[in-house]
């Protein structure tokens, strides 16, 4: 069945099932994309996924192709699909558009945000305190930091009231969280980012959002700049390892 324009309406039960299942099939991807149960640089194959999931081979396939506009895949042709990998450039592009993008979202965010909006995002900042660890950070709290820093800026991004600004965010977002799970997957929390946590907690945490303006932009860059060294750090061999080698 065709609408006045054209566009063909989706009226049949069975096709509004198979979105449902592709909505499905591209959150579960993209959850395990972000979180790196697939690894950056990993091999995927439809049939393969399509075995190993419950969603069928359409949705997957609509899933990836979804998966791939977004930057979360590369579609190799004839040979199936590979997780975006992460090297040095992509880690300093990364950066670089975040430095851009963070401080005019929390500045715009920040201006627009509604009383309701005001409310949530100061519950936010309230949730967080420090992990009672005698000063050590496990893995599990630096993750739920990151969790609620995004949290943060979801809520910014969704009161800028502008699309451009939202979708350009929602990608970084993506691509910045599985940046920080490569880094931090299997090692101790570095010094740097221990740093990093505590500025947060000595200026964001438990203020009302008019406090945050001029902090926020200062840890967005020094955030970007503490993981494009931590990348680099921990893609240098080490001076034992090198001498392995030779």
């Amino acid at each position: 069945m065709l609408g006045g324009l054209g566009f063909r309406l989706v009226t049949d039960q069975g096709a509004t099932g198979e979105a449902s299942l592709t909505q499905q099939a591209y959150a579960d991807l993209r959850t395990r994309i972000v979180a790196c149960e697939l690894p950056p640089g990993s091999s995927l194959t439809e049939r393969g996924l399509a075995r190993s999931t419950p969603f069928g081979l359409t949705p997957i396939r609509r899933a990836l192709a979804r998966l791939d506009r977004e930057g979360l895949v590369i579609t190799l042709p004839r040979a199936g699909y590979v997780v975006s990998p992460l090297d040095a450039q992509d880690v300093a592009e990364l950066v670089e558009a975040w430095d851009l993008i963070g401080p005019g979202l929390v500045r715009l965010g920040l201006e627009r945000l509604s009383d309701v909006e005001a409310q949530e995002l100061a519950r936010l900042l309230s949730d967080w305190s420090l992990p009672d660890t005698d000063g050590a950070y496990p893995l599990e709290a630096v993750l739920r930091f990151s969790e609620l820093s995004r949290r943060v800026f979801q809520l910014l991004a969704i009161a800028s009231a502008n699309r451009w600004l939202r979708s350009a965010f929602d990608q970084l977002s993506d691509q910045m969280s599985r940046l920080w799970v490569t880094l931090l997957k299997g090692r101790e929390v570095p010094e740097q980012l221990q740093q990093l946590i505590v500025r947060w907690n000595q200026h964001i945490v438990g203020r009302q959002p008019e406090e945050i303006a001029q902090y926020l932009p200062v840890l967005i860059k020094d955030s970007g700049r503490a993981a494009r060294d931590l990348f680099h750090l921990a893609n240098t061999p080490s001076s034992t390892e090198a001498d392995a080698a030779g």
